[in-house]
């Protein structure tokens, strides 16, 4: 079995992030989604939803076959822990070079981009701040 690893806020869940965690299935066969904790947010803005809110409603999507709740600077230790196949960002990421790229390599675990898919969680409250 293809385990895929997914990473992120997921803050105002909404069909880009559907989108990306779709995508980021297709790459296996049970993907394991981390999900930020509030305290290692770092946003310009304050978060929407909080760490307990992001984690049921990725939970809840069809797509996506467990949730973690990632307690650390970064996924390093659930890389380690998890040994997937593959570790999946979306193409935002593709040029930072982020700590986890060089990790999940050394451990021999595959990194791949999902395509960015509209709106963006800043969009969608500009939106709803318009009225």
């Amino acid at each position: 079995m293809k385990t895929v690893l997914a990473h992120g806020v997921f803050d105002l869940l909404h069909s880009g992030h559907v989108s990306h965690l779709m995508q980021c299935k297709s790459f296996g066969d049970f993907l394991i989604v981390s999900v930020v904790a509030d305290k290692f947010v770092r946003k310009k803005r304050k978060l929407v939803c909080n760490e307990l809110e992001r984690t049921y409603m990725v939970g809840a999507l069809k797509c996506v076959d467990q949730v973690v709740l990632c307690e650390a600077e970064g996924p390093d230790h659930l890389l380690a822990r998890f040994r997937p196949y593959i570790y999946v960002r979306n193409d935002e990421y593709v040029l930072q070079n982020k700590p986890e790229y060089s990790i999940a390599k050394s451990l021999g675990i595959r990194v791949a981009f999902t395509r960015t898919q509209d709106p963006h969680t800043t969009d969608l409250l500009a939106r709803i701040r318009r009225g």
